[in-house]
């Protein structure tokens, strides 16, 4: 299991992150706690993914003053997503979520398509936005531009990757930051 501790650079929260190897794939699990408009939240999410680091399983479960909503969507790892029995076709094609909270989804494209230097792959997310649930499916991009860095674009944003051995995000942009050094549970 790896691990890393976030801080958002504009001083509004922190999220610690764990992946882990599971039987039929991974699971990559976190904590994320932010302070946004005066109010606080808690966001505690988990994905589920196959082998090659494609979903299966996305759930988030926020709390904030009087607020506790819960979300659990199921994938095929090829691009249809559900909630419960329900498809969203809205979401057909999307193989990555991509948790607006977090950096640590974005690991998961990242070590799922295994890009060389000067590479670049267009993929298509299911963008979960914070503080809401609203789910979309959007276009992005990853571009290797160094054995540590990838250029992420979107139809929103811009940012430059800088990634651990591991495939996770140590800086995020201007957004977010490691504070903790990345590494494996039990080891120092």
């Amino acid at each position: 299991m790896t691990y890393v501790l976030w801080r958002a650079l504009d001083g509004s929260g922190f999220d610690r992150c764990t992946l882990e190897p599971m039987p039929g794939g991974h699971r990559l699990s976190g904590t994320a706690l932010f302070a946004l408009d005066g109010e606080g939240y808690e966001i505690r999410y988990s994905v589920l993914t196959d082998p090659s680091y494609a979903a299966t399983t996305v759930g988030a479960h926020v709390q904030s003053s009087g607020n506790d909503r819960r979300m659990a969507l199921a994938a095929d790892g090829e691009g249809s997503w559900s909630v419960g029995d329900e498809p969203l076709l809205d979401l057909y094609g999307a193989i990555d979520p991509d948790c607006r909270w977090t950096p640590a989804t974005n690991s998961l494209p990242i070590l799922r398509l295994g890009l060389d230097v000067g590479d670049s792959a267009e993929i298509t997310a299911a963008v979960v936005d914070f503080p809401g649930h609203g789910i979309s499916r959007r276009t992005q991009r990853y571009t290797r531009i160094a054995a540590d860095t990838y250029r992420y674009e979107s139809d929103t944003m811009e940012a430059e990757l800088l990634v651990d051995a591991n495939g996770l995000v140590r800086r995020y942009g201007d957004l977010w930051e490691a504070v903790a050094p990345a590494g494996e549970a039990g080891h120092d």
